[in-house]
C-alpha cells in the first residue's frame, strides 16, 4: 500500500512544487545575489496555514544549495525556539559553532558576536512561524549581518509588524514580500495526486477519493496530505488492497 512514507509527511519537500511557480521564481530572485557573494534582501513569506510557505522556502533554498557550492541553509521553527537565545543557539548549532556555549550562562550578545564573526559560506536562515517569537529583536540582530539572508515566514504581515518596534517595521516593510493564497480544490487534487503517485502503490486510491480529500481540506495542503496519510495508514494496518 505505502511505497514511500516520507512522501506522505507534511514536511517532505518534493522535487517539483505544484502551482507555486510565481512564488518560487520570486523568492529565488530575492536570494540570487548571495550566489555571487553579495547580500540579499530579507524575504517575508506570508499566507494562510497550509498554503505551502515552508515548502517553497525549503524548496528554493535546497535548489540553491544544489546549484552553488558556497551556500548553506538553516531552518528554525520559532514556535519551538521562541526565545532570542534559543533562536540564535539553533542557528549557531546548525553552523557547528556551539561547542563551548553554555546554555545557562552564555549572554545573548556573545551569540550575536559569534554570528557576526562567522566567515563560512553565505547562509540562508529560514525563520518559520516568526510571529511566535517571544522577543522579535532577534530579527533585527540577524537583519544587520550581511553574510546571512533571512526568510521570515508568518501567516499575516500585520501580526508580525504589530510585535516589532518601529525601527524594524520600516526595514521589514521595505523587504521583499512573497504573498501566497490558499489552494483551490483542483490545485489540492494535483498536490495529492503527485503525493499518491510517489508515496503509494499504483491504483490504491481513486480520483474521486482525492477530490473528496481536497474538498474536506478547504485549501489547506498540510491538512489534505494529513488526511491522505491517515487514510493510507489505516488501510495498510487493516490489510486492505485499496
Amino acid at each position: 500500500m505505502i511505497r514511500d512514507a516520507r512522501v506522505l509527511r507534511a514536511g517532505f519537500v518534493p522535487r517539483e512544487v505544484e502551482h507555486r511557480d510565481a512564488e518560487v521564481n520570486h523568492l529565488s530572485s530575492v536570494l540570487e545575489p548571495i550566489t555571487n557573494g553579495d547580500p540579499a534582501d530579507t524575504a517575508i513569506v506570508t499566507g494562510p496555514s497550509g498554503a505551502g510557505k515552508t515548502c517553497i522556502s525549503k524548496f528554493v533554498t535546497e535548489r540553491l544549495r544544489e546549484e552553488v557550492l558556497n551556500v548553506e541553509t538553516t531552518y528554525v521553527n520559532c514556535w519551538r525556539n521562541y526565545t532570542r537565545f534559543r533562536t540564535l543557539y539553533q542557528i549557531l548549532d546548525d553552523l557547528g559553532a556551539t561547542i563551548d556555549i553554555h546554555r545557562q550562562s552564555t549572554p545573548h550578545d556573545e551569540l550575536v558576536d559569534r554570528l557576526q564573526q562567522h566567515d563560512g559560506p553565505r547562509t540562508v536562515i529560514i525563520l518559520d512561524e516568526v510571529d511566535q517569537l517571544e522577543d522579535p529583536s532577534v530579527i533585527y540582530d540577524l537583519h544587520s549581518l550581511p553574510q546571512f539572508a533571512i526568510i521570515c515566514i508568518a501567516n499575516k504581515e500585520e501580526e508580525l509588524f504589530s510585535r516589532v518596534d518601529d525601527r524594524l517595521v520600516s526595514r521589514l516593510r521595505s523587504s521583499e514580500h512573497v504573498r501566497m493564497d490558499k489552494y483551490h480544490d483542483e490545485q489540492l487534487y494535483d498536490i495529492l495526486s503527485a503525493r499518491a503517485k510517489w508515496g503509494l502503490d499504483e491504483d490504491v486510491i481513486t480520483d474521486d477519493q482525492l477530490y473528496r480529500i481536497a474538498d474536506a481540506a478547504a485549501g489547506d495542503a498540510r491538512l489534505a496530505i494529513g488526511i491522505l496519510r491517515t487514510a493510507a495508514g489505516k488501510a495498510d494496518r487493516e490489510n486492505h488492497e485499496r
